[in-house]
């Protein structure tokens, strides 16, 4: 009996280093093929960046217009940015700053924007020297009922824009809009100013 438990034991044991030594073995493997690797990967790397040289300056002789003095064309203008290219409702506004603002239920212009109201926040804008902010201009229906607006609202119509000046008083806003000759419904708590144009 003690001599079959020290053959097991024996056994144990031999299987244990057995076990350890087939895990060296692919553990130094594994280093040795991603050290292959690496190295081969590392070879393949240029030594330095390309050198790049400027190109030579062209050189031509002058024209016979420019040796006489004549005006010469100038060169193309650049491109307008992409910003630029969005329609503009006027100076200070684009156009997109009054549709309506709706997840969807439109394609943001039930109805075009009115042009005496466009001039009019215009010249509210340039009263103050400072920008104005769009909140809400043309609303379809459905943006009207989802903001609580009134059936007959002016924004439905495209009359309407609800609007505020940084670091201007709603009630100051108020007092210049009314100057400008638009109907106003100042909201002192929500710190905003509804603006309109009979249409």
């Amino acid at each position: 009996m003690g001599l079959e438990i020290t053959d097991r034991s024996v056994e144990g044991e031999y299987m244990k280093k057995f076990y350890k030594r087939i895990f060296i073995t692919l553990a130094a493997a594994l280093v040795v093929v991603t050290s292959a690797v690496f190295f081969a990967n590392f070879q393949d790397m240029p030594k330095s960046a390309p050198e790049v040289s400027a190109p030579e300056p062209e050189t031509t002789a002058p024209r016979p217009a420019e040796e006489m003095g004549a005006e010469t064309p100038s060169a193309p203008e650049a491109p307008a940015p992409p910003e630029d290219l969005e329609p503009r409702a006027s100076t200070h506004f684009l156009m997109s700053e009054y549709a309506c603002d709706c997840a969807g239920y439109c394609d943001g212009w039930p109805v075009d924007m009115n042009p005496e109201l466009l001039e009019k926040i215009e010249a509210l804008r340039c009263t103050f020297d400072c920008p104005v902010i769009i909140t809400s201009g043309v609303r379809c229906v459905a943006r009207n009922e989802e903001v609580g607006g009134v059936s007959w609202s002016f924004h439905k119509r495209g009359c309407a824009a609800d609007l505020y000046c940084p670091g201007v008083a709603v009630g100051d806003l108020a007092l210049a809009a009314k100057e400008l000759g638009m109907n106003v419904l100042p909201y002192y708590s929500q710190g905003y100013l509804h603006v309109e144009v009979n249409g």
